[in-house]
């Protein structure tokens, strides 16, 4: 997977927000404020999310053992952000924090080297100016030109070539740019080639579950979604038997399930992770 870094785009009224200000005045408030920017930083790569995997008792009590603050300190502050909006919980395992997903910042490694090259660059204009500053701003256009261009085409070939077993993609609506384009800004083509490639290999996507259900498109392209695939969470287990329940256990089965009652709910097509 392509590395990528992130960064959390604090605004400079942040300590003057109504919210924040009663939150530092609450008796230990200059923890808990640190505590929410800890949680913050830790939601970056999930695009201002976070989950609770069942690691301890209960959510405060896990994300206190990630940052390692205290249990306690971390439930007041969960408690608050929940009660003025800076956080909702979208399910029993999974939490959004709802100011940090217009706060974040990203760049890939081929992002960096550009903005590394240029800055490098920028140090050697002092004999020719002119020249200088007009190579920088022809390589600024390109690299936005590059950024912008997205092969949907592409990526709906890929999927049709790969995952002869799903449902057939055959329309390539503005929804579905739409969640290309968003999965592009965080993996790369090769990483979706792949995420393709496992779901083609899964026997559970495929419809061995129990349940009469296998995987789409759609399904595949959610950030969540992709993100448990590329894991590894639906590959073939040893063993694997399906009648009356879901053998692999674990979390494919507990997450297939959510997405199924969601589907059939009227939601799931709805959310699409970005």
């Amino acid at each position: 997977m392509a590395k990528k870094y992130f960064w959390l785009k604090l605004k400079n009224d942040f300590f003057t927000q109504p919210k924040i200000k009663k939150l530092r005045r609450i008796a230990g408030g200059d923890t808990y404020t640190i505590i929410y920017l800890k949680m913050q930083l830790l939601s970056l790569k999930n695009d201002g999310r976070l989950f609770y995997e069942g690691i301890e008792d209960d959510f405060p009590e896990e994300i206190a053992l990630t940052i390692d603050e205290d249990p306690e300190n971390v439930r007041v502050t969960v408690q608050y952000l929940l009660s003025q909006g800076l956080m909702e919980n979208c399910s029993e395992s999974e939490y959004v924090m709802t100011e940090t997903q217009n706060l974040i910042g990203s760049e890939t490694d081929s992002a960096r080297r550009v903005r590394k090259s240029r800055e490098r660059k920028a140090l050697q204009c002092n004999t020719d100016v002119t020249n200088c500053n007009t190579e920088i701003e022809k390589e600024i256009e390109l690299d936005k030109e590059n950024r912008d261009r997205v092969n949907y085409q592409q990526i709906a070939d890929m999927y049709n070539a790969t995952c002869v077993s799903f449902p057939r993609m055959t329309v390539l609506s503005e929804k579905r740019k739409k969640a290309i384009k968003a999965r592009l800004r965080k993996y790369s083509v090769d990483d979706i080639q792949r995420a393709f490639e496992l779901a083609e290999e899964s026997d559970f996507l495929k419809g061995t579950n129990g349940r009469n259900w296998s995987a789409t498109f759609d399904w595949i392209m959610c950030d969540a979604n992709m993100a448990k695939i590329l894991d590894g969470n639906y590959a073939n287990k040893d063993n694997h038997r399906t009648e009356g329940r879901n053998d692999t256990g674990g979390q494919a089965g507990r997450d297939e399930s959510l997405t199924e009652m969601a589907i059939r709910a009227g939601i799931g097509d709805s959310f699409e992770g970005f």
